[in-house]
C-alpha cells in the first residue's frame, strides 16, 4: 500500500526521493492515526519547511496549497502538523532522519517501511489550525495599474483602490 501510495505521488511530483518518502509516510501515518478515512475540506496541514515532501502530503493526504488545505510555515524543521477539523483530532509529526549509510534507495526504503517511532516523533501540535471558512472575495480593477486584484488586498488611496504592487512601489518598500 505504501509503496503503491509512493508511486503515484512520484508521478505528481514528478521523480522519486527521500523527500517525497517523508511526505508520503507522514501523511499516511496521519491518516491511520486521525481516523481518515476519505479526503474532505475539514482536513488541514501546516509544514514546518517547504521541501519535496510537501508533494507526498498534498497526494496522500489531499491538503494543497489551492483547496487551502495546507500551509508552509518556514522553520526549517522537517515537521508536519496534521488536523482533522471535523473532529478535532490532530497530530505533529517530526522526522527523525535515516541511519548513516544508507544509500539514497535504501533511505527512501527506510522511511516507507521502518516503524513509524524510528521514522518520526509523534506529538502534539504547537500550532493551531484555523476555522474553515470559505470567503469568497470580490476582485477589483487597480485604480494605478489596471490589473485586478482581490479586495481584501487592496488599499484605499486618493486615486482609489491600488493593489499591494502599487502601494508598495508608492511607499518605496
Amino acid at each position: 500500500m505504501i509503496h503503491e501510495l509512493y508511486r503515484k505521488a512520484g508521478e505528481l511530483h514528478g521523480h522519486y526521493c527521500p523527500g517525497l518518502a517523508i511526505g508520503v509516510r507522514a501523511a499516511a501515518i496521519a491518516n491511520e492515526r486521525l481516523g481518515i478515512k476519505e479526503k474532505n475540506k475539514g482536513l488541514y496541514c501546516i509544514a514546518e519547511s517547504g521541501a519535496c515532501y510537501l508533494d507526498g502530503i498534498q497526494h496522500v493526504f489531499g491538503t494543497t496549497i489551492g483547496n487551502g488545505g495546507l500551509k508552509v510555515m518556514e522553520r526549517g524543521k522537517s515537521a508536519f502538523n496534521f488536523f482533522d477539523r471535523d473532529n478535532g483530532r490532530a497530530i505533529r509529526l517530526l522526522f527523525l532522519g535515516t541511519p548513516d549509510g544508507l544509500s539514497r534507495e535504501e533511505s527512501i526504503e527506510y522511511i516507507l517501511t521502518a516503524p513509524e517511532e524510528k521514522v518520526f516523533s509523534a506529538t502534539k501540535p504547537h500550532i493551531e489550525a484555523p476555522e474553515y471558512v470559505f470567503q469568497r472575495q470580490n476582485s477589483a480593477i487597480c485604480a494605478l495599474c489596471g490589473e485586478e486584484c482581490r479586495e481584501g488586498y487592496m488599499v484605499q488611496s486618493e486615486e482609489g483602490l491600488i493593489c499591494p504592487d502599487c502601494a508598495e512601489s508608492r511607499s518605496g518598500t
